[in-house]
């Protein structure tokens, strides 16, 4: 058995709990033919272009484990679902997963940062304080031209 990733787009012009509802729906189906599967939410996010005259859509993914026969068998019953708007099947790479996961935070003030989502988990700090000495030290080294010799 190999891992998969699902990723389908549900129309926007559905209400959250129509969507959430189909979503289960397809997950349902899902399970008889897979070993594992996990459903996981993306959100409302627009389109880049029109897909049926719709600007909006629900993103879902779901990561599961199958037969390369079952999942033939989901990626064409998917297709051919009216409530469905696309359809992205993948192998599952758990490698590149970790650097993808990627958050972004709005302060209050309306500034959004982009934070890695393992370094969110861990807790760690990825934006250490640095002392001024150190900067205006670095910056007088810059300004001198001992760091980059031609200019």
């Amino acid at each position: 058995m190999n891992k998969y990733e699902l990723l389908f787009i549900l129309p926007g012009t559905l209400d959250e709990n129509e969507a959430a509802a189909q979503a289960e729906e397809i997950l349902v189906a899902l399970k008889p033919l897979s070993e594992s599967a996990e459903l996981k939410k993306m959100g409302k996010i627009r389109l880049a272009y029109p897909i049926k005259q719709i600007r909006y859509g629900y993103f879902f993914n779901i990561i599961f484990s199958a037969d390369k026969q079952n999942v033939k068998t989901v990626e064409e019953k998917l297709r051919l679902s009216r409530n469905v708007l696309r359809v992205m099947l993948t192998h599952f790479n758990e490698a590149a997963v970790d650097s993808q996961k990627i958050v972004y935070n709005t302060s209050p003030t309306g500034i959004t940062t982009m934070v890695d989502r393992v370094a969110e988990k861990s807790g760690t700090d990825e934006n250490k304080k640095v002392d001024m000495e150190d900067i205006n030290k670095r910056l007088d080294e810059i300004l001198e031209g001992n760091i980059i010799p031609q200019i």
